[in-house]
């Protein structure tokens, strides 16, 4: 059984980004949520080779990516070199993974099935985001697809993510919209940004 890393390393390997099913040529909902929070040091996480970064650069963040993908990181390398800084990580571990303004993810909660996953998640998002800080989450919702790239999928709606953060972080938006994908696709996405108290 391949390992997280063996699997998007595989992804990743020799792949045309742009036709990958999450690829994102701009990301207008991700930049209107993490433009509202205060703050400009930002970790985004399960990075994988997002164009995302690029918006962030020119807007003057301070960026770092996590992925556990070492292919990932080298093609964001490739493209950004000293610009940012690169972590490989697994977030179902724990990690050391410094202070930021504002946590992003769109793309590893939802790859988390076990309990025990989505606590070290959080453990590793409140390691990172002290009081007043924000964390800026997106996932497939509840009446989205149900697999991506081979894998199951754990889908969310809003309250779902303000149980799985708890009571010390409060809702501050979500939003619900649609990503189509490369081929024509609907993937139904839920958007949220918490603050931690």
């Amino acid at each position: 059984m391949q390992s997280n890393a063996q699997h998007w390393d595989a992804a990743y390997n020799d792949a045309d980004t742009t036709q990958l099913g999450w690829y994102q040529k701009e990301h207008a909902v991700s930049m209107d949520l993490i433009s509202s929070c205060d703050g400009k040091k930002l970790i985004d996480v399960g990075a994988g080779a997002t164009t995302l970064v690029d918006t962030l650069l020119s807007h003057y963040y301070e960026v770092t990516v996590l992925d556990v993908s070492s292919e990932a990181l080298r093609i964001l390398s490739k493209r950004h070199g000293n610009n940012m800084k690169y972590i490989q990580g697994d977030l179902t571990k724990k990690l050391q993974l410094g202070k930021f303004d504002i946590w992003h993810d769109r793309a590893v909660l939802h790859f988390l099935l076990k309990d025990e996953e989505r606590k070290s998640y959080v453990e590793n998002l409140e390691s990172c985001i002290g009081s007043g800080g924000f964390a800026v989450i997106e996932t497939f919702s509840t009446d989205g697809a149900q697999m991506c790239c081979g894998l199951d999928l754990h889908t969310y709606d809003e309250d779902m993510l303000t149980d799985l953060l708890g009571d010390k972080w409060t809702l501050i938006d979500a939003i619900r919209h649609t990503h189509i994908n490369p081929f024509g696709g609907e993937r139904p996405y839920i958007s949220t940004i918490f603050k931690r108290q």
